[in-house]
């Protein structure tokens, strides 16, 4: 039986009683693992990146204050900040790593398949091969040199001949009409 109370009352009572924020955790961890792999596309991090929201909202479950905002809302906020704080790390780790020669330790194949089951990662990726398939070849090419090759502005703007401030509004535009096609929301 599920609990009856809303997001906000449960997030009111784990202040006192765990349980609440495990009714929490439940109602919304897999909605946190979607968000966090259609960003990154990898379970693995996904997954960290999951525990790590849910361990920052428990430690500060003291600070939420119902003001007429759902709690999902703190919980995407939080979700957030871990997202981006990730990126910022995972330059300096993977410079680090690549520094020192080190590799890094995977997933068995049985838990990346679990994980793309619960999110349902072949429809999301049909999804956008879709959104993909109706931009234009300059906004494909765009979004790949820069998202999917990791290319800094100068080398997309190299490729795609144009300067450089081109090439960032560019992959912009194409970002946004991408996001659009995929009904994210902003």
């Amino acid at each position: 039986m599920s609990d009856p109370r809303s997001d906000n009352e449960l997030m009111e009572a784990s202040r006192t009683d765990p349980a609440a924020f495990r009714v929490l955790y439940d109602r919304w961890a897999r909605k946190m693992l979607n968000y966090f792999y259609r960003r990154t596309f990898d379970p693995h991090v996904s997954a960290d990146l999951v525990a790590e929201t849910f361990a920052i909202a428990w430690e500060k479950r003291h600070r939420f204050r119902d003001v007429g905002r759902p709690a999902g809302a703190w919980f995407y906020g939080i979700a957030s900040k871990e997202l981006s704080r990730y990126r910022r790390r995972r330059r300096v780790e993977l410079t680090a790593v690549d520094r020192l020669g080190l590799s890094v330790p995977s997933l068995a194949d049985d838990d990346i398949l679990r994980i793309e089951e619960m999110v349902d990662a072949a429809a999301y990726r049909e999804h956008l091969k879709g959104a993909l398939e109706k931009l234009s070849n300059r906004e494909r090419d765009s979004v790949r040199l820069r998202v999917v090759e990791g290319r800094p502005f100068s080398e997309v703007a190299e490729a795609l001949g144009c300067s450089e401030g081109a090439a960032r509004v560019r992959v912009h535009r194409a970002l946004r009409r991408l996001g659009d096609q995929m009904g994210v929301e902003r």
